[in-house]
């Protein structure tokens, strides 16, 4: 399954330069080609973006600890990275033990590339606020709002989850599941919008709330049908690629 969202790809945004290529003896034709940017989302001046930063300030502007602790971090996965960056910006000494000779964590299946997360949505504002303190925005690609799945029993064809953009998130998730009449059939549909019903009218509070729940048990719980799970949650954090 391959997965393209609004949301910033890792790798550089910066137009490809032209390059050439022989197309016959002597005679060398030109190719160019330009990568198109979507704009950078609105997303610093949201209330979870600045209190990221905030909580950022506080530890960089902190007293250094008098005897800086040693600390020990099991994983150099994306937490444990960013744990070490924040330990060491409060006057700590991290040390960060990793159990492979690959770092970014939820490798699945000998996969090389880590499963995920080199997409990041700009509604996660605590790694957008990582990537602006080690100086790294511009190697971010912003893209549009899709997600894209390989259909597993027809080869070569694919369907589409398309995230209107006149729409705030997360009732542009209802459009999306709406709109896919592919994989997913209308009673399922329906079950899922409903499921997602508390989510879209109480916000992030609401989402808080259900940490004490993995995503399957918060499906189950609102009756949202195995499939979806199956079809759509598991594919999207088993995608091993962006497109």
């Amino acid at each position: 399954m391959q997965t393209i969202g609004r949301c910033s790809q890792a790798q550089s945004s910066h137009t490809y330069p032209r390059v050439s290529r022989r197309s016959g003896p002597g005679r060398r034709s030109g190719l160019q080609v330009f990568a198109m940017d979507y704009p950078k989302p609105d997303f610093e001046s949201a209330a979870t973006n600045l209190e990221a930063a905030a909580l950022s300030a506080k530890l960089r502007s902190a007293p250094r600890p008098a005897k800086p602790l040693k600390v020990v971090i099991a994983g150099a996965g994306l937490a444990g990275l960013s744990t070490a960056k924040y330990l060491a910006d409060a006057g700590h000494h991290p040390v960060v033990l990793e159990g492979r000779d690959i770092l970014g964590g939820k490798d699945k299946d000998g996969d090389w590339v880590e499963t995920g997360l080199h997409i990041f949505f700009g509604a996660y504002p605590n790694m957008m606020n990582v990537f602006k303190e080690l100086g790294i925005e511009d190697r971010l690609q912003w893209k549009e709002h899709s997600m894209i799945f390989a259909s597993p029993d027809k080869p070569g064809q694919f369907s589409r989850f398309d995230f209107p953009e006149w729409l705030p998130a997360p009732l542009n998730a209802a459009v999306a599941i709406f709109g896919n009449n592919d994989m997913l059939t209308w009673p399922e549909k329906i079950q899922f919008a409903i499921g997602l019903l508390p989510a879209i009218i109480f916000g992030q509070k609401y989402v808080a709330a259900q940490d004490h729940l993995t995503v399957t048990q918060w499906m189950k719980k609102q009756g949202i049908p195995e499939r979806v799970n199956d079809e759509v949650f598991i594919a999207m954090a088993k995608a091993p690629e962006t497109s």
